[in-house]
């Protein structure tokens, strides 16, 4: 049996805490807005979130689990710094653009727009994240994201509670995570920066040499971001045709409940990021050792989502109301289906991981394209007819497609996909 070190438990346990801290405090500022918004505010918020979310995955291009698992150290951390700004600049140039372009009401686009400026912020820490994650400090991982968490919901709570405006609110998101990144990721990594002053050797780079490796990144990189920007069409499909459908209301009620997915899903995803490093390591030396802990993580992904299944079955009208408001409870129906999703997301995501860990980068883009047609073709045949039942099914069955096509590849011999 594979004995997990102490060490690894370590990261475990400040990774899931401070992954539960952040998203459960982002399910607060839901929650915040459903009580004193209702649904309509909901789905204007997470719209924001929709249309944001793929355009900043692309931009971010996976560069955190790049240098977290960048064992033989190929690019120095100056030049994953250097593409993150680059990138998220024009992530936010675009954004902007979309929605100023697109038909969208005035508030909606200064929203999205302030969404767009917060999610670039949140792309300097998770660069951060990247580095500390390298050097197995999930610790400071954790805090970041627990200080974060904390105070973004306290924060927004209190402004929107005092103006009841979702442009204020927003503006206090932007206000608190800049502040956590200046005062507490930035001042955290120059203490890499002095132990190890090679991170940030800028002037031992000659430019040429920058410019190649930073082309080289962006090469290796491409095919993550594509993949992570299709992975949140896939989430966000469903949500674009709820509200073309039925309006922002119907996706603020779909938003709210949707964010139950987090008790299958928070616990996996902390583990495989924690797990990330170790990942790569066997398999490169043990894919003995790589099964085992795939198969804990995944054993654990199964279980939660089983429990998840069984609570929301037995009492999930009684919580919606009391999480949210009265009117939540008569869709209990819609949370026991979404609680299914999250047991399926949580495999996927630990699959994904693996697959990260195995350097088979190039085979999960066609993947998930085919995931997100099936999801938009299952959405276009649900959604209009069925509403947010609609929408939940036709998250699982591109859920159900992506998981089986990942766990294939996974197990394809190394010598044959060594390519992918």
């Amino acid at each position: 049996m594979l004995r997990v070190s102490k060490s690894l438990r370590k990261n475990f346990s400040w990774a899931l805490n401070g992954a539960i801290f952040y998203v459960l405090s982002q399910w607060a500022l839901l929650i915040i807005l459903a009580k004193l918004g209702g649904p309509t505010v909901v789905g204007r918020y997470t719209l924001g979130l929709a249309i944001t979310a793929p355009i900043i995955l692309l931009s971010n291009l996976q560069l955190r689990t790049l240098l977290a698992s960048d064992v033989q150290e190929i690019f120095p951390f100056s030049v994953y710094a250097i593409v993150r700004l680059l990138t998220s600049l024009g992530a936010l140039l675009l954004i902007c653009g979309l929605a100023a372009y697109l038909d969208f009401t005035i508030d909606q686009t200064l929203i999205i727009c302030l969404i767009g400026l917060a999610k670039v912020i949140e792309s300097g820490s998770d660069i951060a994240y990247g580095l500390m994650q390298k050097h197995e400090r999930m610790d400071l991982v954790g805090l970041s994201k627990g200080i974060r968490g904390v105070l973004t919901a306290g924060a927004v709570g209190g402004i929107f509670y005092g103006t009841n405006s979702l442009i204020a609110g927003v503006g206090g998101v932007i206000a608190v995570w800049f502040m956590v990144f200046v005062l507490f990721d930035c001042r955290h990594l120059q203490r890499f920066f002095e132990n190890s002053p090679n991170y940030m050797a800028w002037a031992d780079i000659p430019l040429a040499s920058l410019g190649s490796k930073m082309l080289s990144l962006c090469k290796l990189s491409l095919p993550l971001g594509i993949v992570s920007m299709v992975m949140s069409y896939n989430t966000a499909m469903p949500r674009y045709l709820l509200d073309i459908y039925h309006g922002e209301a119907a996706l603020g009620y779909f938003s709210a409940i949707a964010c139950f997915t987090v008790a299958c899903t928070i616990v996996p995803e902390a583990f495989g990021q924690a797990a990330l490093p170790r990942l790569a390591k066997y398999h490169v030396t043990s894919l003995e050792s790589y099964w085992q802990l795939m198969g804990k993580l995944m054993l654990v992904a199964f279980s939660l989502g089983i429990a998840g299944v069984v609570v929301s079955s037995l009492g999930g009208s009684e919580i919606l109301r009391i999480v949210y408001r009265e009117e939540f409870g008569r869709f209990s129906d819609i949370l026991v289906l979404i609680m299914i999703l999250g047991a399926a997301e949580s495999i996927c995501s630990v699959l994904g991981t693996g697959l990260t860990a195995a350097r088979r980068l190039a085979a999960q883009l066609p993947v998930l394209v085919g995931t997100l047609i099936v999801t938009t073709v299952s959405g276009w045949w649900l959604i209009p007819r069925h509403a947010m039942e609609g929408a939940v099914l036709a998250a699982i069955t591109g859920m159900v497609a992506w998981g089986a096509a990942y766990y294939w590849i996974l197990r394809i011999p190394r010598d044959v996909s060594s390519s992918g």
